[in-house]
């Protein structure tokens, strides 16, 4: 089977890390040759993104062009694996995304930054194949963060109804572009859905697109 970006998306609170690692380990225990992988990474880039963070919301602009240089090296030169994203790509890996260039993209356009701009600073990056939109209420999604010890400068009520917005503009622009989006909702019947419950659909979907590969 070639190899496929699938990318996990959504505002923070979302749950999108938890999910991710689930789903490159069951996929691996199937039989996929899966891996995770995150962005911001923990290479220079991503250290000193993860600093700016810390200490409130960056300029869109700057923050952008940060997340892309970051970016590029994941692509090319992380050692996390096996020749970065691209080099695991062509020895048939599926790499799931814990974030990746569509959330540089709703989150900066959420701060002020032209959204035509981002597509452009992002263009060097290939599609995902397969984008999971994890749709979770903003108050949930709060509720998550609060109970964290360090939050980061977009974890704001307003900031993140706005990213939320621009999260749903992100996805019909990726459709367009080709990409397989799917939203998954984490509510069911006014009832929030469990992690195994929940974890259970992302398999699902995921192994639905996988068996197109094939």
């Amino acid at each position: 089977m070639k190899g496929a970006i699938v990318a996990l998306e959504g505002i923070d609170g979302s749950g999108i890390t938890t999910h991710s690692k689930l789903l490159a380990q069951r996929l691996s225990s199937m039989g996929y040759r899966a891996i995770y992988t995150k962005e911001p990474t923990e290479g220079p880039v991503g250290q000193v993104i993860r600093q700016l963070l810390a200490q409130g919301r960056p300029e869109p602009r700057l923050a952008a062009l940060l997340f892309a240089a970051d970016r590029s090296w994941h692509l090319c030169c992380d050692p996390s694996l096996p020749g970065g994203v691209m080099g695991a790509l062509e020895q048939g890996y599926v790499v799931v995304m814990d974030r990746y260039k569509y959330s540089s993209i709703a989150y900066q356009g959420a701060s002020g930054a032209d959204p035509g701009w981002l597509w452009e600073v992002n263009s060097f990056a290939p599609e995902a194949d397969l984008l999971i939109f994890i749709d979770v209420p903003v108050e949930v999604a709060l509720s998550r963060v609060a109970e964290r010890q360090r939050r980061e400068g977009y974890e704001v009520e307003g900031f993140l109804r706005r990213a939320k917005e621009r999260f749903y503009e992100v996805l019909a622009q990726a459709e367009a572009r080709g990409v397989t989006v799917v939203r998954l909702s984490q509510v069911k019947d006014d009832r929030p859905l469990s992690v195994d419950e929940f974890s259970s659909l992302v398999l699902e979907e995921a192994l639905r697109f996988l068996k197109t590969l094939r």
